[in-house]
């Protein structure tokens, strides 16, 4: 499979885009943003946002919506998201958004405590919850 990592600008990779979805992607930035400075480093794949560590992102735009996703140390089960562990305790939670309104006050919430991983607290706070066990309906990397 294809693979780059060549640095495009932000303009360039929602060029083909509808510019609602170019809205939806600035809300949800904004809502990581909320608990603190964001980096967004975009290649021609995805656009990923960063504190100290990749957090949340999004896959290439598709025609009517956004692949989002965010990564947190526990799994959080609804029927918005698909999730997949990643050992030894992490686990990635997708799901699609289609307007800005799919950037809602639950969203928030998890973007916040992926936040707080991509800060790695996870690494220097024995408390920060750690899920090495993923429950049966999370699908395994690999």
């Amino acid at each position: 499979m294809p693979h780059s990592c060549a640095v495009v600008e932000l303009d360039a990779f929602f060029a083909l885009a509808t510019p609602e979805l170019r809205t939806v992607f600035d809300r949800f930035v904004a809502a990581a943003e909320q608990s603190g400075p964001v980096t967004v480093n975009v290649t021609k794949s995805r656009a990923a946002l960063q504190v100290r560590g990749r957090f949340a992102g999004i896959d290439r735009p598709r025609r009517d919506h956004l692949l989002a996703n965010f990564v947190l140390t526990t799994p959080v089960q609804s029927p918005r998201l698909r999730v997949e562990y990643i050992p030894p305790y992490y686990y990635v939670h997708r799901l699609r958004l289609r307007t800005v309104e799919d950037v809602d006050p639950e969203l928030e919430v998890w973007l916040a405590d992926a936040y707080q991983v991509g800060a790695q607290r996870h690494v220097v706070d024995p408390e920060w919850p750690r899920s090495r066990t993923p429950p049966d309906w999370v699908r395994r990397h690999g």
